[in-house]
């Protein structure tokens, strides 16, 4: 029996200055993209801003003037922060611990690498794949994130027409595009990497789930002329380093899949990783099984298809 229709959802991914915008809706298990949009913002969306005044009304104003270049007919809204601004910790745990006595373990490790208060940040957590259930020592994956960066992006969309459901992270946005998008089983380790101007973010899958992710930035002195042999070798480098650190295997060919994505996922990069290495690597599409409108599929002609993992991804957390 077909199943109906969701509400249905927008996604918005903001990295630094770019702006991209999903209007997504769920129908018989199958995501229906129906609207997109892409553009930039006035001041980009890093640090600095939180303790501008007026900031927050004039990002409102931006994601507002996007908004109204389409037929956007949803107004619930999830938005993706950049992982910069959140700390993403996968910790050990001993799997006898009641659900208190998880929780205070838990808040005493953040304790030990947090500068401020407790009391300042959102703490969340969740177990990975199930493994307190499998061995007396599980994996914890937990997310912190400052209050007053939450309370800012919902100072936004007071600025907005749109009403903010969901707050996700641009890295588990990704991950859940790619899972919706592509098979590969629970023993594959896969790459997935975001690419722009200034930095990587590297993340590796194990199977469906979170394994690690790290950022890379680019050297300050990095010329623009070499950009695409420095980002080709930096992400050779620093791959191989991550494998090799967290014992994942001997090299990037014991990767199954990598999957670039991202505002700067060049040609000349991608060839060059691909002519390096004996492994499937490849732009992620995030509409690869999706159903794409017509007006969406105009306005994604004139742009890339990975720049939109991210807000094709929080479009996801807000249906499922």
């Amino acid at each position: 029996m077909a199943q109906s229709a969701s509400g249905g959802i927008i996604g918005i991914g903001l990295l630094g200055d770019q702006l991209r915008i999903v209007e997504g809706q769920k129908k018989s298990d199958e995501l229906h993209i129906s609207q997109i949009a892409q553009g930039r913002v006035r001041q980009p969306f890093h640090f600095d801003v939180f303790g501008e005044p007026n900031m927050a009304r004039r990002f409102g104003e931006d994601i507002n003037r996007l908004v109204a270049t389409r037929e956007f007919q949803v107004k619930d809204a999830a938005f993706s922060l950049d992982s910069s601004m959140v700390l993403i910790k996968k910790l050990p745990v001993d799997a006898a611990l009641d659900r208190r006595e998880l929780q205070d373990h838990i808040f005493w490790e953040v304790r030990q690498f947090s500068i401020s208060p407790l009391k300042e940040y959102i703490i969340d957590f969740e177990n990975l794949n199930n493994s307190l259930a499998e061995s007396k020592v599980g994996y914890m994956l937990v997310v912190v994130v400052r209050k007053k960066i939450v309370e800012f992006v919902k100072q936004i969309f007071k600025h907005t027409e749109l009403q903010l459901k969901f707050i996700d992270v641009d890295i588990f946005s990704a991950q859940r595009a790619l899972q919706l998008n592509y098979d590969y089983n629970h023993s594959n380790k896969i790459g997935l990497i975001e690419l722009d101007e200034q930095k990587v973010n590297f993340c590796i899958l194990e199977g469906r789930n979170y394994c690690l992710s790290q950022e890379v930035a680019f050297p300050a002195n990095n010329h623009p002329d070499n950009w695409d042999d420095s980002a080709t070798r930096l992400i050779s480098k620093e791959l191989r380093r991550i494998i090799l650190d967290n014992q994942l295997g001997r090299g990037i060919e014991d990767l199954k899949e990598i999957f670039l994505y991202g505002e700067a996922v060049e040609d000349k990069v991608l060839e060059g990783l691909q002519n390096s290495y004996d492994v499937r690597i490849d732009r992620a599409n995030p509409f690869k099984k999706v159903k794409l409108m017509a007006s969406a599929r105009d306005e994604l002609n004139q742009g890339r298809a990975e720049r939109f993992m991210v807000s094709v991804g929080a479009a996801l957390r807000g249906i499922q």
